[in-house]
């Protein structure tokens, strides 16, 4: 039986949303680092340890900065960047949703700020010159393509917000009735998977704290990407407040925390095999956006065809009615036998 909204319920479902937030801020760079070390195994190479992305972003942090003459808005950029990524990593379930009647975002709106994160990323080598600036600009364009792109992913919403859309597919098998919203899951997790954006040279100008909130706000921004997606072709793995007791929804968290790990460990495989792909930016780009496109079209065409079509009405066998064919159902007259 579903509870109402209580302040013991609200305080609960704040501090969830806080303990969600920092969790992917603290894991972000973990998760990067790891998959930057597994892409590295795959294709022979040393890399650095997981924890080695900890240690470079605060060494950075230490350091000064060094700017140039088309470097003075750097730091706004990569700023508000930074808390654009740390906000949606509060809008997006890591393992538990919110109680229903409390204020949620829309998928529009956790796509837009992640779309808007990404832009500002690309703006410190956008107002360099001659190629780099080159290759910002394409970077930000193709970054800019990604929401429209992602209009048939967010047409399956509706009017519903993240919650309510999540909640909805909470009780749907990811093999079944839910398999179309995996397409949408796979369509999302792709949008970071086949991200245009190479650290070295987007990031080569910036030094010191700069440096250290432009990585550190890439990697929230592809854990945002990757546990949205995760949420979306998996829905049950979440914990759902008011459906019984506190301490059951515990018990849900503590769950749903484990089967979040087990979803970015199956998700940076998947990121380091894609990772080996050697496509130029430009393909890569049309790669990215055109499979998003059709993945997103495809979702959205089955759940449509599957709601517009009327149920089958089962077949009622009137079993009385059967034994009785070819009998006569008035009375036999007195004396005949029936």
């Amino acid at each position: 039986m579903k509870q109402d909204l209580t302040w013991g319920w609200a305080f609960g479902c704040v501090a969830a949303l806080a303990i969600q937030a920092a969790l992917m801020v603290l894991v972000a760079p973990w998760f990067a680092g790891w998959v930057h070390r597994l892409a590295g195994r795959l294709v022979g190479e040393p890399r650095f340890p997981a924890g080695g992305r900890w240690q470079e972003i605060w060494h950075q942090f230490r350091r000064p900065s060094l700017y140039g003459r088309q470097d003075g808005l750097n730091g706004v950029f990569c700023a508000l960047a930074l808390v654009l990524a740390v906000l949606a990593c509060g809008l997006v379930p890591v393992f538990t949703l919110t109680m229903p009647g409390f204020p949620a975002p829309g998928m529009l709106l956790v796509c837009t700020i992640l779309v808007a994160v990404g832009v500002l990323l690309d703006l410190p080598q956008a107002v360099q010159e001659a190629s780099a600036a080159q290759q910002g600009c394409a970077a930000i364009v193709a970054d800019a393509l990604l929401l429209p792109v992602l209009t048939p992913v967010l047409l399956l919403t509706g009017a519903h917000d993240l919650v309510a859309f999540l909640g909805r597919l909470h009780v749907l098998s990811p093999i079944t009735e839910g398999a179309p919203y995996v397409l949408a899951g796979v369509a999302l997790f792709l949008a970071t998977a086949l991200a245009r954006r190479d650290e070295q040279t987007a990031s080569a100008t910036l030094s010191g704290p700069d440096r250290a909130m432009w990585l550190l706000a890439a990697d929230c921004m592809q854990m945002c990407w990757v546990t949205l997606a995760a949420d979306v072709a998996w829905a049950g793995s979440l914990a759902m407040p008011g459906e019984s007791g506190a301490e059951n929804w515990l018990t849900q968290c503590v769950e749903g925390l484990g089967l979040w790990m087990f979803k970015l460990l199956v998700a940076s495989l998947m990121l380091a095999v894609l990772r080996m792909a050697l496509l130029p930016a430009g393909r890569r780009a049309r790669v990215r956006l055109g499979a998003i496109f059709l993945l997103g079209v495809l979702a959205w065409q089955v759940t449509s065809s599957h709601v517009a079509a009327p149920p089958a009405e089962p077949e009622n066998h009137n079993v009385e009615d059967e034994n009785t064919q070819g009998y006569s159902t008035e009375p036999a007259p007195e004396g005949e036998p029936s």
